[in-house]
């Protein structure tokens, strides 16, 4: 199983449950439940992963829950089994038939942050 790691990388397996705040340099698979705050290149939410909390990510898919604040800074997938619900900041966004999007939207001009 060790070969499966990659450096920069988190993954939370069904059942476990964090809460703080996390930094990722590369991709999030989250498959537990995370309260806090988490920012990450990529988060992949699977069926089973809740985010509760700031979540932060260039790419985010969503087939799991996020409730809160999210900021997807390039892409926002929800996918049909996907709920986000609080408010949302997204350059691009795209919602299977039967995802589930609840709260405020708030589109960026562009996928570029101030440096």
């Amino acid at each position: 199983m060790a070969d499966n790691n990659q450096n920069g990388c988190l993954t939370v397996g069904e059942g476990v449950k964090l809460t703080g705040n996390f930094v990722v340099p590369d991709i999030a698979s989250i498959s537990g439940t995370i309260e806090g705050e988490l920012t990450a290149r990529e988060i992949l939410v699977g069926s089973t992963g809740i985010l509760k909390g700031k979540v932060t990510a260039d790419v985010v898919d969503v087939r799991g829950e996020i409730h809160d604040n999210l900021t997807a800074n390039k892409s926002l997938f929800i996918r049909s089994t996907g709920k986000v619900i609080g408010t949302v900041q997204y350059t691009e966004i795209e919602i299977e038939k039967g995802g589930d999007l609840q709260g405020n939207l708030l589109k960026s001009a562009n996928g570029n942050s101030a440096s």
